[in-house]
């Protein structure tokens, strides 16, 4: 600041007496002035022009990064869907009480296999379809194998009346 001074005084008018000296020392006071400026100019200028590049260059990065967010978004939306898949798997899953009832139909069942009748008694009537006749026996066992394919049909049936579910 120490120059502003001797600048207006440098640049100050005289009383207007016709001299023409303080007008040129003005005009080249400020010709000086104005190259000062160009140069600051051209500095400006050339620094525009590398942030031109350079905003050029971040378009091209987040043009990238655009793709690359609509891939993860694709990503995502798979896993939505897997984890939706997945919790469906688990809400089907057995629960603890669903075991423990599990457990006591079984032992319930237990109970009423050991009513059932023996290896013995099988084979007693085991003997006494071999003393049938070979159609009887035929139509014996046919009669069995009926009836054994109709429980299993009818199993959940059986276990109803059996357990009363």
């Amino acid at each position: 600041m120490a120059h502003k001074p001797a600048r207006l005084q440098s640049l100050k008018s005289t009383d207007g007496g016709g001299t023409f000296d303080d007008m040129e020392h003005r005009v080249a006071f400020l010709e000086k002035s104005f190259e000062k400026l160009d140069g600051k100019l051209d500095v400006i200028i050339n620094s525009i022009a590398g942030l031109k590049e350079d905003v050029s260059i971040l378009k091209g990065e987040v043009s990238g990064l655009k793709g690359d967010v609509s891939g993860l978004k694709g990503d995502v939306a798979g896993l939505k869907e897997g984890v939706a898949y997945m919790k469906g798997k688990v809400e089907t899953l057995p629960t603890v009480e669903s075991f423990a009832a599990l457990s006591q139909s079984l032992g319930q069942l237990t109970g009423h296999v050991h009513t059932l009748p023996s290896a013995a008694a099988f084979g007693e009537l085991k003997g006494r379809v071999d003393s049938l006749p070979t159609t009887a026996k035929l139509a014996s066992l046919l009669a069995v194998a009926v009836g054994v394919i109709a429980i299993i049909n009818k199993w959940p049936r059986v276990i109803d009346a059996v357990f009363g579910w």
